[in-house]
């Protein structure tokens, strides 16, 4: 759902380029990274819990760095649209957006000798990521991410060999 809000947002409705929330679409666009930091703590924890300890030092490192930067972003989206003003806590969102991506890296990286997953998923993964989620600058981006987790899930179902 947060995915569908941030292309919507994104694409077709008026945000504000101040700190201040002056639009419907700044708390929307806002407001829909709450359920993607959710779903991406969700996603991380689980695909590392598939693997069963298969996905080494990089895949426990990867999954806790990226949930924690996500669960960061988590507490600062909702602080801005609790208070209708954008919340910037220094470069915190750069920081943590950069550390959910090379969660989501390291994770896919350790995941790479599990064979859970094709490699082709684990090489589109963190760009996946990063470009449709917190660093999305163009609207239609995450609906590409909506498609690759649509992918993951519909492998993850399928019966293993």
């Amino acid at each position: 759902m947060g995915l569908v809000g941030l292309g919507v947002a994104g694409t077709l409705l008026t945000t504000s380029s101040g700190a201040h929330f002056d639009h419907g679409g700044d708390y929307l666009l806002t407001a829909s990274g709450l359920p993607i930091a959710v779903a991406g703590i969700g996603t991380l924890l689980g695909v590392h819990r598939l693997h069963h300890g298969a996905d080494g030092r990089l895949g426990s490192i990867g999954a806790w760095l990226g949930s924690l930067a996500l669960a960061e972003l988590f507490v600062q989206l909702l602080a801005s649209v609790l208070t209708s003003t954008e919340q910037q806590w220094g470069p915190s969102y750069i920081v943590f957006t950069g550390l959910a991506f090379l969660g989501h890296a390291l994770l896919a990286s350790g995941s790479w000798r599990a064979r859970l997953l094709p490699r082709w998923m684990l090489g589109v993964w963190p760009l996946l990521w990063v470009l449709g989620s917190f660093a999305a600058v163009w609207g239609p981006l995450p609906l590409l991410l909506i498609a690759f987790y649509v992918a993951l899930g519909a492998r993850l179902t399928r019966p293993q060999r």
